[in-house]
């Protein structure tokens, strides 16, 4: 709408948008932020749009809502809304425009342009003192990266990782309690870490056989009924007592 009518920047003093009746016009941030464009510096903007009580329409937004969108757009000082009255037979017309049963108010708001242009820049005041201390060309080059500099050093990526970094984990090392998130049984372990790591620490060898308990009764399950702690998450269900075992497809998968 506004952008085919093809204004200057800082054009008008004064803009007014959807003043006339029947006031179908809703402003949406791009079409506010065209008038922010042809609006003078600390001009005054002042629009006219159709409204909702409740925010349960697609196309008309509540009082709040304009607001907002008046926000977005980069208005300020807007004022408190004003209510325009209508008679029965304008917001029949209004309601047949919108195509909705909602009871609709209509609402002007005025604001303002902020007191400089869009798209305008300003030296922060840190820069402001590195540039009264500093030469231009030492100012910028604090900002560059000159790769061709004898005195440039870069990290090599290569040297970032190790062999062991390579290394494939042993699974069974991974093994973490699903209370405590650390290789650490906690005080009622159910879940067999707290024997795998007594084993471990007597240089016995980890029990293969060891008989699967639960604490709660829903880990034999599956991950549908285990909790978010469950030791066994990410494992099939299985049967009370049975080794949970995964075939060789599963442990070879790619993630």
């Amino acid at each position: 709408m506004y952008v085919l009518a093809s204004h200057a920047a800082s054009s008008f003093d004064v803009v007014l948008s959807g003043v006339f009746f029947p006031q179908s016009i809703v402003h949406s941030v791009q079409q506010l932020g065209e008038v922010a464009r042809i609006v003078k510096p600390q001009g005054t903007v002042v629009l006219q749009e159709a409204t909702v009580l409740q925010n349960n329409e697609k196309s008309l937004k509540t009082v709040e809502k304009l607001h907002t969108t008046l926000k977005l757009a980069g208005f300020i000082d807007i004022k408190e809304p004003k209510s325009i009255s209508l008679n029965e037979n304008e917001r029949e017309t209004l309601k047949a425009v919108f195509n909705t049963s909602e009871s609709l108010n209509i609402v002007e708001i005025q604001c303002k342009k902020p007191n400089f242009e869009i798209g305008s820049s300003a030296v922060l005041p840190f820069a402001k003192n590195i540039a009264a201390t500093k030469p231009p060309s030492e100012v910028a080059a604090v900002w560059k990266l000159d790769s061709l500099d004898d005195d440039f050093e870069t990290i090599d990526s290569d040297t970032l990782l190790d062999d062991s970094d390579l290394k494939k984990p042993d699974p069974s090392s991974l093994k973490v309690c699903g209370t405590t998130g650390k290789r650490k049984a906690c005080k009622n372990c159910t879940c067999g870490l707290a024997e795998e790591l007594e084993s471990e620490t007597a240089g016995q060898p980890k029990q293969s056989n060891q008989i699967q308990t639960s604490a709660c009764g829903n880990c034999y399950l599956g991950d549908a009924f285990r909790c978010a702690s469950c030791p066994y998450l990410g494992m099939p269900a299985f049967k009370p007592g049975e080794k949970v075992q995964l075939s060789n497809n599963q442990l070879k998968a790619d993630v």
